[in-house]
C-alpha cells in the first residue's frame, strides 16, 4: 500500500492489557534489518522477539509455527508466505501485504495489522482478538467463525468478505466498506457500527443489542414511536 494511503495515528488504539505493541525506544530492537530480501526464507518453528523489519520482502517464505512477541513489520511483503499455526503477541504489521498467504490457524493477540492488506489470505481458523485492524483490507475474506472480539476494524474494506457466525463483540466497525457482506448468525452485540451500510450487507439472524436494533431498524425507514 502506498504510505498516503493510511496513516496510524488515525486511530487512537491501545490494547487492553496495556503493554506496549511493537519494538519500543525504551526497550530498543534486538535486530534490524531494512530493504532485505527474505523471499523463501526457512524460519519454521522460530522465535523472534523485539525483530524491527522495515520494507523487506518474506514472498514465499516458510514461516510456519513461528512465535513473534513485540515485534514490527513496516511496509513488508508476505505475498504467498506460510505463517500456517503461527502465533504473534503484541506484535505490529503495519501497511503490510499478505496477498494469498497462509494464515490457517494462526493467532494474534493484541497484535496490531492496520492498513495491511489480506485479499486472498487463507485464514480458517484464525484468531485475531483485540487487535487493530484499521484501514485493512479483507476483501471477499472467509473470515466464517472467527473471533473478532474487541477488535478495531475502523475503516476496512470487508466487501465480499464472509463473517458469517463470526463473533465481533465490542468490535469497532465504524465507517467500514460493506458490499456483498454476509454478518448472517454473527454476534455483533456491543460492536461500534456508526457509518455501517446495513443495505449492503446480508444480516439475516445477525445478534445485536437493543440500541444496536433501533438504529439498524432506523436504517431500514422503520418508524419507532
Amino acid at each position: 500500500m502506498d504510505d498516503s494511503d493510511f496513516s496510524a495515528g488515525e486511530v487512537d488504539w491501545q490494547p487492553a492489557s496495556g503493554a506496549q505493541v511493537g519494538v519500543t525506544g525504551e526497550h530498543g530492537p534486538a535486530y534490524v534489518e531494512h530493504d532485505v530480501d527474505r523471499s523463501k526464507l526457512e524460519a519454521s518453528g522460530q522465535h523472534w522477539q523485539r525483530y524491527h523489519y522495515d520494507r523487506c520482502s518474506f514472498v514465499d517464505a516458510d514461516l510456519s509455527n513461528i512465535l513473534t512477541t513485540q515485534c514490527t513489520f513496516l511496509r513488508c511483503d508476505f505475498t504467498h508466505a506460510d505463517l500456517s499455526q503461527s502465533m504473534h503477541q503484541r506484535s505490529e504489521f503495519l501497511d503490510c501485504v499478505f496477498r494469498s498467504a497462509q494464515l490457517t490457524g494462526a493467532r494474534f493477540e493484541e497484535c496490531r495489522l492496520a492498513g495491511s492488506e489480506l485479499d486472498g489470505a487463507a485464514m480458517s481458523g484464525i484468531m485475531l482478538r483485540g487487535g487493530d485492524l484499521a484501514a485493512v483490507s479483507l476483501e471477499d475474506a472467509d473470515l466464517s467463525g472467527v473471533d473478532l472480539t474487541e477488535v478495531v476494524l475502523y475503516g476496512a474494506n470487508l466487501a465480499g468478505a464472509d463473517l458469517q457466525d463470526a463473533k465481533l463483540v465490542g468490535a469497532d466497525l465504524r465507517d467500514v466498506r460493506l458490499e456483498r457482506t454476509s454478518f448472517a448468525r454473527a454476534d455483533l452485540t456491543g460492536a461500534q457500527i456508526d457509518g455501517f451500510d446495513a443495505h449492503q450487507a446480508d444480516l439475516t439472524g445477525t445478534i445485536v443489542d437493543r440500541e444496536q436494533a433501533v438504529e439498524l431498524a432506523r436504517a431500514f425507514g422503520v418508524v419507532i414511536s
